[in-house]
């Protein structure tokens, strides 16, 4: 097994310091602290990169803040210069991770996302289905062969062992000054259990969560045998043509889970579903024909949109922060069948920016090429 040395020189370069500064003032530009940053970006690099050399970076204390979407969620914000050491450390570690996890998983990795894991659902059903065969007596197209385990972790981010994740960091990172800064990143965060958690809203923590369940994915595919299995961060699914099958895998995963992550599957969030009920999965309703967006889903888009029409009107920011946010909603919604969804969507915003008498160019843009659902 290929181990990794010297790896902290090249962390605190500048060179490197510099690609995780642009990496993390992406879409980041309206925010004030990125502004300031930004004024005199050399200056703050050049600093971060002195505390990290002589090993007295420390992180500020995170920004917490509740998010309800609609369930309840704590996001803890870092500093902005925080966040280039974040991903001035991810850059490094990516390169050695990367080519140790599965094809089949897709939260945060170059190249996947949302839509492909939901491509890669449509791939799945047609296979475990054989090409949508059809159950006895069904009564329409979607009544098609084949089961789905559908299962998400409990609490996940808060139950992740920090000493754990070390420890497997360390079997591939022999540099224990990357690892003294990775352990100075998990600990700026506490839970309510001493040791455990990661918070949501940091970059290390979405790559961190793919380095400790890429534990469970090695042992679903080649200790279980499973062909057909996706994961996106905790939420997971498994295709079979048996529900006994299925079963058995999840009695087996939560042993898994439990024996060496010291995770469990959550009890309510847990179920065999027949591929003909129609699975939910990363905000859609999938049947084999066709797939919905979730109604909640709906709901959350109307009222972010609501509130930037809110932000617009008070000069707090512009045209294109509205359609960078429904072109990316746009650009998730059309892999389910929600044309007349996304064209109502797209009238209710020239009809709210027409009530507010904004200028007649900016509704000429929504109309451009580019706006084009």
């Amino acid at each position: 097994m290929k181990t990794y040395r010297n790896l902290y020189k090249k962390l605190y370069s500048f060179q490197n310091l510099h690609e995780a500064y642009q990496n993390a003032v992406k879409r980041k530009t309206s925010s004030k602290e990125v502004q300031e940053f930004q004024k005199h970006w050399r200056f703050h690099l050049c600093n971060l990169l002195r505390e990290l050399k002589t090993k007295t970076y420390f992180p500020k204390p995170l920004q917490k803040f509740v998010l309800r979407d609609p369930k309840t969620r704590v996001i803890c914000v870092s500093a902005f210069r925080d966040r280039v050491v974040h991903h001035a450390l991810v850059n490094i570690l990516q390169p050695i991770f990367e080519p140790r996890f599965i094809y089949d998983s897709y939260a945060s990795r170059r190249g996947k996302g949302m839509l492909k894991a939901l491509q890669r659902f449509d791939e799945f059903k047609k296979k475990v289905s054989k090409n949508g065969k059809l159950i006895p007596n069904a009564r329409n197209t979607n009544e098609v062969c084949g089961f789905v385990l559908k299962a998400d972790i409990k609490h996940y981010f808060e139950t992740v062992d920090k000493e754990l994740l070390v420890q497997i960091l360390k079997r591939y990172v022999k540099d224990e000054t990357v690892l003294w800064l990775t352990r100075i990143i998990l600990d700026n965060y506490s839970s309510e259990v001493h040791g455990k958690g990661m918070p949501l809203g940091n970059w290390t923590s979405q790559f961190f969560a793919n380095v400790y369940l890429n534990e469970l994915d090695q042992f679903v595919k080649h200790e279980l045998k499973i062909k057909y299995y996706i994961r996106y961060v905790d939420d997971f699914v498994i295709f079979s043509d048996s529900k006994e099958e299925l079963s058995v895998c999840k009695e087996k995963i939560n042993l898994f889970l439990k024996k060496n992550l010291e995770l469990e599957l959550h009890p309510d969030k847990c179920s065999i579903i027949p591929l003909r009920r129609g699975v939910t999965f990363l905000g859609f309703r999938i049947f084999y024909q066709y797939k919905i967006v979730r109604q909640r889903n709906i709901k959350k888009i109307k009222k972010k949109l609501a509130g930037l029409l809110q932000e617009y009107e008070h000069s707090l920011l512009n045209v294109q922060d509205i359609l960078n946010v429904l072109h990316g909603w746009n650009g998730y919604a059309k892999i389910g069948n929600t044309y007349q969804l996304r064209k109502e969507l797209e009238k209710s915003i020239k009809t709210e920016l027409s009530e507010k008498e904004f200028q007649k160019p900016t509704l000429t843009f929504l109309n451009t090429p580019s706006f084009s659902l």
